[in-house]
């Protein structure tokens, strides 16, 4: 399957909402209002997002940030750097969920972010049931780290994907 991340406009937004407000979507992701009024006012640097598009049809989202000191330490993450990669994703047609479309996304992210030699790893965090979701992540060459309490969203498992070591490589 042909994935490819396109960058985002102003013309996409309504799409996304409608996303945002699609039950399998609300479930993981809360109200879509909050998430809306991200799409229409993105936090200032150090934040990226791209849609994902499957066989030419436009079918999520994947966002990207170095998180803050304070987010990471209000996680229990003490030990994660800011300069690692957190990266998140929503598959808004629920007939593409389960085909590769995510783990294929993820994977172009973490390529791309691991290509950056400042970046010591990438990061996810999925709650603890939404399988789905570490399934997809596990496919894109990230393991289970450990469980941590992600204030307010509740127990989540960090996914985390080091940077490959090429063969041969010492």
């Amino acid at each position: 399957m042909k994935v490819r991340l396109l960058d985002v406009n102003s013309a996409d937004l309504p799409l996304i909402e409608g996303w945002l407000r699609a039950d399998h979507v609300r479930r993981y992701w809360g109200a879509p209002e909050e998430n809306t009024r991200l799409l229409h006012e993105p936090p200032a640097g150090g934040h990226w997002r791209a849609l994902i598009e499957a066989e030419g049809r436009k079918v999520g989202l994947v966002l990207w940030q170095h998180p803050t000191r304070q987010e990471l330490d209000e996680a229990g993450l003490h030990d994660v750097p800011e300069s690692v990669i957190d990266i998140d994703i929503m598959i808004g047609e629920a007939a593409e969920n389960g085909r590769g479309v995510g783990s294929a996304a993820i994977r172009l992210v973490a390529d791309n972010a691991l290509a950056d030699p400042a970046v010591p790893f990438a990061i996810a965090a999925s709650a603890v049931d939404n399988r789905a979701s570490q399934r997809a992540f596990a496919k894109a060459g990230f393991r289970n780290d450990r469980e941590f309490d992600d204030v307010p969203s509740g127990r989540c498992v960090l996914m985390v994907r080091h940077r490959q070591r090429l063969e041969g490589a010492t």
